[in-house]
């Protein structure tokens, strides 16, 4: 009798673990690079957001990290006390303040870390065939569309 469990696309309870222990490692390893810069938390993360999208008004990055506004203030209070990142009113409406990243001293702080893990990377990937890099794509594209779904659903609902 076939298990139910396993089809010929593997077995999905096993992807389904993996995934929710992928997903607690990777919150562990940047709550360990966060530590080793001297930041809260995943302050780093929202450091990435503004170096993926440069600088934007705290209430774009409240929206763009799903944070509530009094804690992207705090956060942004912490950032700026490490100088990674200044406040500057808005050259195009000067009500506005605008969240700038220190990208320099960002680098300086958090890029040691990343350095360290770049040739296990390397060697990660090259373990895999063309193949499987290709299909472990499709299956990070497919899983960032359906996280940042459900991140949508459950703000909608709250």
């Amino acid at each position: 009798m076939k298990d139910p469990k396993k089809t010929e696309k593997g077995n999905r309870q096993e992807i389904e673990k993996l995934t929710r222990e992928f997903s607690t490692v990777t919150v562990l390893m940047h709550q360990a690079i966060a530590q080793k810069a001297g930041l809260v938390g995943t302050d780093h993360k929202y450091i990435d957001l503004l170096l993926q999208h440069g600088s934007m008004t705290a209430g774009q990055l409240a929206h763009l990290s799903g944070i509530t506004t009094g804690a992207v203030t705090a956060m942004i209070d912490r950032l700026e006390k490490s100088k990674l990142v200044k406040r500057e009113r808005s050259i195009t409406d000067r009500r506005k303040i605008v969240v700038i990243l220190n990208q320099e001293e960002a680098l300086k702080r958090i890029g040691p870390s990343f350095k360290l893990m770049e040739e296990d990377l390397e060697n990660l990937y090259d373990s895999f065939t063309e193949s499987e890099l290709i299909a472990v794509e499709k299956y990070l594209k497919r899983v960032i569309e359906f996280t940042n779904k459900q991140i949508e659903n459950l703000n909608e609902s709250t």
